[in-house]
């Protein structure tokens, strides 16, 4: 497979003339931000297709979906917006992507009941919704996945979302970091508890900044490559800290891109959902 060139991000020596020095005003249409698919970042990893597809893609490294772009080893960022969601996707082999979601973590979208072909079942198992309460569904407990293996993870899967701007890559704009699986732990200790340690003495969490790399771990399927995230201090850029504040409340309305293959990537690492369990 010939690979592609990696974009040039443009920048203003970059543009028309026509355009150096002007600034002009979104067009007036119906269009808004229900309409915008907001780029990811990524961690590669060797299943990732990138990696066939990009000479600049590097297994461990990361990678801005919008622009095709290697952004390195580490990736300094601030949070502006945090939710954490469940979707209910089938595999990809079965191919009918992503069947539910519960983007407040509570509350189904529609209820319903699907046939999902399993790699290594030779049967379809059956995933039902019979109330819009996550709770009551049951999809998000342990042995859902595959109801006749009580070792089986749960058929829903966890994720952490994070809007994001990076100090050093800001002409980018906002970016998602999505975490499903083994990365919960890795955001719930390393990312999430200092938030919470910050916000409980009234620092907002537009006012830090954060850096992740990558780390080698290993699961029944074998070794992969996880999220690590560490403290990088404070945000000096009030004008950055401004910019983060005023999108709290934006990944309501945004989608994420390529959620069901992520889902699919994150089950063949590990099984883990998050709450501790393998």
């Amino acid at each position: 497979m010939t690979k592609a060139l990696v974009p040039v991000v443009a920048t203003k020596d970059d543009l028309p003339a026509y355009l150096q020095g002007k600034d002009y005003k979104p067009s007036s249409d119906n269009f808004d931000s229900s309409d915008v698919v907001v780029p990811r970042i990524k961690l590669l990893l060797g299943i990732s297709p990138e990696i066939t597809t990009f000479d600049s893609a590097k297994i461990g490294e990361f990678w801005h979906s919008g622009m095709d772009l290697n952004l390195g080893p580490t990736v300094r960022f601030v949070v502006a917006d945090r939710r954490k969601k469940y979707l209910l996707s089938a595999p990809l082999e079965d191919g009918q992507g992503v069947l539910a979601r519960a983007d407040d973590a509570m509350t189904w979208d529609r209820v319903g009941k699907w046939s999902v072909k399993q790699k290594g079942v030779k049967t379809p198992v059956f995933w039902e919704i019979a109330d819009l309460d996550l709770e009551k569904s049951g999809l998000a407990k342990w042995g859902t996945y595959n109801p006749e293996d009580d070792q089986s993870g749960p058929a829903a899967t966890l994720f952490y979302d994070y809007l994001v701007f990076m100090p050093d890559h800001l002409d980018l704009g906002p970016a998602v970091i999505s975490l499903a699986r083994a990365a919960i732990k890795k955001a719930k200790k390393g990312l999430n508890d200092k938030i919470s340690l910050h916000s409980n003495n009234g620092r907002p969490v537009q006012s830090l900044v954060f850096e992740a790399s990558s780390v080698d771990e290993n699961s029944d399927s074998g070794g992969f490559k996880n999220w690590q995230f560490m403290s990088a201090g404070f945000n000096m850029d009030e004008a950055l800290f401004n910019m983060a504040r005023e999108h709290v409340g934006a990944l309501a309305n945004l989608k994420v891109q390529d959620e069901a293959v992520m889902d699919d990537a994150a089950k063949s690492t590990t099984a883990d959902d998050g709450t501790g369990k393998f």
